[in-house]
């Protein structure tokens, strides 16, 4: 098992590594990954838990069985609370031609042929070795499909702040979004008035506290849907939904499917 010292000894083989493309697997756990970059883009795969991967301007959650592309020189940090968490790190060097789609940070479902290719890469290492043509000839295929899945990413991600007065809030959402949080009662509760939490988010975050709290609730379901047994009742109720449809709703608005749907393409994938 990795720590989070290991992936930064990881960040320093990438960073010299002169391969065009390699990948690194691991089983690291629960660790924290501070702010760093790679000099390649960098396809980041999680089997077994959660991850959660935050930018300068945005915070993403990275649910089992889906995958981000991170660009080159993307300043980035990752964390993870899921004990049994296995990272597939797959790296690309950038090009002359770069399509639309590898040129920003995205995460999107992985199905099962983009599984398999991942799981793949496990055959090579990240040593510096070009004859193998045909290592060359997979990487390249896969980055090509990597940019057509990459050109649909799902709505996972959400602003970050750390506003002195509204960063302490944002933490208190994430972390209750299981119970019921009025506007007026969480303003209260960190000494402000409706109208100032109000101004708070619409100046930090260029968004509305109904949008933030509406946008994390949908980002720990499909965290929660991802879970071997789960069922849509009891994770629209863990997410804090007195009403399965009013849940349901709000969940295709946001990601494009039912989550009954979602989770019957999640069981195929875990088959």
């Amino acid at each position: 098992m990795q720590s989070a010292e290991d992936l930064k000894l990881d960040d320093i083989v990438i960073n010299n590594t002169a391969k065009a493309s390699f990948s690194v697997h691991a089983k690291v756990g629960a660790f924290v990954a501070d702010w760093h970059d790679h000099n390649k883009h960098q396809l980041l795969y999680a089997e077994g838990g959660a991850l959660r991967l935050e930018t300068k301007d945005h915070s993403y959650l990275l649910p089992a069985r889906h995958a981000a592309w991170i660009p080159a020189y993307c300043l980035h940090k990752v964390s993870s609370t899921s004990p049994e968490l296995y990272l597939r790190m797959l790296y690309f060097e950038g090009t002359d031609t770069e399509a639309e789609s590898l040129k920003n940070m995205g995460v999107f479902p992985v199905n099962n042929l983009a599984r398999e290719m991942i799981y793949h890469t496990r055959v090579w290492n990240y040593s510096f070795d070009e004859s193998d043509k045909l290592e060359k000839m997979f990487y390249d295929t896969l980055r090509m499909f990597v940019a057509q899945w990459a050109s649909a990413p799902m709505p996972l991600s959400i602003p970050t702040t750390d506003h002195p007065k509204l960063r302490p809030v944002v933490d208190y959402v994430c972390r209750n979004l299981g119970r019921d949080l009025p506007l007026e009662q969480v303003a209260q509760q960190f000494g402000m008035s409706r109208r100032t939490l109000i101004r708070l988010f619409k100046q930090e975050m260029s968004t509305k506290y109904s949008t933030f709290l509406r946008i994390n609730r949908v980002i720990y379901a499909l965290d929660l849907l991802s879970k071997p047994g789960s069922n849509v009742s009891s994770v629209a109720y863990d997410v804090g939904y007195d009403s399965l449809s009013a849940f349901s709703t709000t969940f295709q608005q946001l990601v494009g499917v039912r989550p009954q749907e979602y989770l019957k393409k999640t069981m195929l994938l875990n088959d």
